[in-house]
């Protein structure tokens, strides 16, 4: 079953909210623990509440102010190195996105070519008024004889070797279901 899509946006009623912040913190301190554990680092986690009167530090305010110094000594290009604002966030995204989306339409014109030339070669017929189009489609027609010879290749030697070995049962003293040559 799939559960359904939560839109984030703050909760108005204030014992719902209470509840969900409680829920929510108690997931976040046990994935910093996973995290922490799986992966043998040092991690910390605060957490404020929404008036700013309450906060919680996990895993105690020592281990928490520990870990903070020692991201504090470290020098600032290490600091600096893989923090994302939002918006740095977005934009890696937006460019992984963006090389997905040229693959993909690069996938689909590949195809498109070859439909195209499939085509041409059923209808015995090109319709294509473009000079590119119709070197590309050249260059796909020579890829794919390329293959085609590969593969005959391939299968010649070992079918030669069948003929022979064929040739070899039949020159025998029998041959068929026990008749004798003629």
């Amino acid at each position: 079953m799939v559960r359904s899509k939560i839109r984030y946006e703050l909760i108005a009623d204030e014992r719902t909210r209470r509840e969900t912040f409680k829920k929510r913190k108690t997931g976040l301190f046990k994935k910093l623990n996973e995290l922490k554990t799986l992966c043998d680092i040092e991690a910390c986690g605060i957490v404020i509440n929404g008036d700013g009167t309450q906060s919680e530090v996990w895993p105690s305010q020592h281990a928490a102010s520990q870990v903070i110094q020692k991201f504090k000594n470290l020098p600032s290009s290490s600091q600096t190195n893989n923090m994302v604002n939002q918006a740095g966030f977005l934009r890696q995204n937006l460019s992984r996105l963006s090389k997905n989306l040229d693959k993909e339409t690069r996938k689909v014109q590949s195809l498109e070519r070859e439909l195209l030339l499939a085509k041409c070669l059923v209808e015995e017929e090109v319709d294509v008024s473009n000079s590119n189009e119709l070197h590309e489609m050249l260059r796909l027609l020579e890829r794919k004889i390329g293959m085609v010879d590969r593969r005959i290749a391939d299968i010649e030697p070992s079918s030669s070797n069948m003929v022979a070995s064929l040739k070899q049962t039949n020159d025998g003293p029998l041959r068929g279901k026990g008749k004798q040559p003629v």
